[in-house]
């Protein structure tokens, strides 16, 4: 019997891309999956077997496109400085331009979903490693306070990306419903390239 198409898989994730950002993991149907890829639910189970060996798939793909820039700023400037600031500039990219994602997966982490989990574990210390070194760096040539590296790391991530975090917490919130949409001035003032680029300065000191 001959194999299906390898392109059936292909459009399951890419229908599983669209879908997550608003499900989440817990929330998404792998016959919703099928349908938004117009492919028989059989096709599914087999070429994933089973919903979490999918999900590991499909944001195991998503990481590796963020990584695979974020490793090539980490890495390719002169100074440690100016490679951190590359870095810290691509995650907060990542992180504004995915937030609908993240936010799904950071409260299905938080209640428990064992496929973000898994990911969560098999990866986040991939990125983390690669800015405390830089830290690190950056202390030795005394371009950073002589604070605990996690800690700097912590106020950095913290300073740079939660911004997007809560921006779509508040676009979620029922509260938000009915209210002024404060989206176009967290867009201009708050998210914007140059808002990132202002928010690196504060923290990093003026790129000489």
């Amino acid at each position: 019997m001959p194999r299906p198409s390898q392109n059936t898989d292909r459009r399951l994730i890419e229908a599983a891309r669209r879908l997550l950002p608003e499900t989440g993991c817990s929330g998404l149907k792998m016959r919703q999956v099928a349908a938004k890829a117009n492919v028989n639910l059989g096709m599914f189970h087999y070429h994933f077997k089973t919903k979490d060996e999918f999900l590991r798939r499909v944001l195991q793909e998503f990481y590796e496109e963020f990584f695979k820039d974020f490793e090539l700023e980490a890495t390719h400037h002169a100074t440690p400085l100016e490679n951190l600031r590359a870095a810290l500039f691509t995650f907060a990219i990542f992180a504004r331009d995915n937030r609908k994602l993240v936010f799904v997966l950071l409260r299905d982490a938080m209640n428990g979903e064992k496929a973000v989990y898994d990911f969560l574990r098999a990866n986040l210390h991939r990125h983390i490693a690669i800015l405390l070194q830089l830290i690190g760096e950056c202390q030795k040539q005394g371009e950073l306070p002589k604070l605990a590296p996690p800690n700097i790391l912590v106020t950095l991530i913290a300073s740079m990306n939660m911004p997007s975090i809560i921006s779509e917490g508040v676009r979620r919130s029922p509260a938000s419903r009915g209210k002024k949409n404060v989206t176009p001035v967290l867009e201009a003032h708050v998210l914007s390239n140059a808002a990132l680029s202002a928010r690196l300065m504060f923290l990093l000191g003026d790129p000489k």
